[in-house]
């Protein structure tokens, strides 16, 4: 019976929504606490980024926006979390997808830094954020808003990134 596929199709969907933020929160539990284990191995951030392009095409294209890539070229492996590299990845296309426009655009980009370090960048055309609540966005379930203009989300995402970063930063010394 297809209403009862549908059905099931909305509860296994609800139900990995549930679990990712359920993932996000005791991620961002252990990494406050310190206690976040990395799982290091070589990857390409180019192979990581277009993957997390996969996963958000679909909203992408329903909002009419574009999405675009601008890797330098001949990027060397790095040694970091795929997971988390992923979730950093994931969490800033999410977040420039929600508040880019219809018919925007969005652009991930990954290069050189001067001193031989190598970035991921996520640069929107959306309507930005005033410099007063710049930090504010980076507390867990801060939301600048987002509740008003019917944006979905729970605030953690850029809590998580910015977690995720600074413990990258502090154990790895990673530059950029």
């Amino acid at each position: 019976n297809e209403t009862y596929r549908e059905y099931s199709r909305n509860i296994y969907s609800s139900g990995s929504h549930l679990l990712n933020i359920i993932n996000e929160i005791l991620d961002l539990s252990r990494i406050e606490a310190g206690r976040y284990e990395l799982h290091e191995e070589t990857i390409r951030l180019t192979d990581v980024a277009e993957d997390c392009e996969r996963l958000v095409k679909l909203k992408a294209e329903s909002k009419g926006l574009q999405l675009i890539e601008e890797f330098a070229p001949n990027l060397p492996q790095v040694w970091a979390d795929p997971r988390a590299m992923r979730q950093i990845c994931l969490n800033l296309l999410s977040n420039a997808l929600k508040f880019t426009p219809k018919g925007g655009r969005v652009t991930v980009s990954i290069g050189y830094l001067d001193d031989g370090g190598l970035y991921v960048s996520v640069r929107d055309t959306g309507p930005g954020i005033p410099a007063d609540k710049q930090q504010l966005l980076f507390q867990p379930f801060s939301r600048l808003g987002a509740e008003k203009s019917g944006i979905e989300g729970h605030g953690i995402g850029l809590a998580l990134t910015k977690r995720f970063v600074t413990f990258g930063r502090q154990y790895l010394q990673i530059r950029g």
